[in-house]
């Protein structure tokens, strides 16, 4: 069975690389790398071969769970 977003895209299609998202955030692949060994990160999908993907639903709900109001917010 196959998904399909409003767009008529299938979910796998539209699913991010690490290489992908890692641009698209400003950091590195290292980084989500740690993310995803602490859990600290925007959930993440395998897909049959070891590499994981994101989806672009997943790390928008993630950014907005990211939004503070202070400095004083992050200790």
């Amino acid at each position: 069975m196959s998904h399909a977003t409003s767009s008529g895209t299938s979910l796998l299609d539209r699913l991010l690389t690490p290489a992908d998202l890692a641009a698209r955030l400003g950091v590195s692949e290292r980084t989500l790398a740690r993310w995803r060994e602490t859990g600290s990160g925007p959930t993440f999908i395998r897909t049959g071969g070891r590499s994981p993907r994101y989806s672009p639903d997943d790390v928008d709900e993630w950014l907005l769970n990211q939004r503070r109001t202070s400095t004083a917010e992050e200790r």
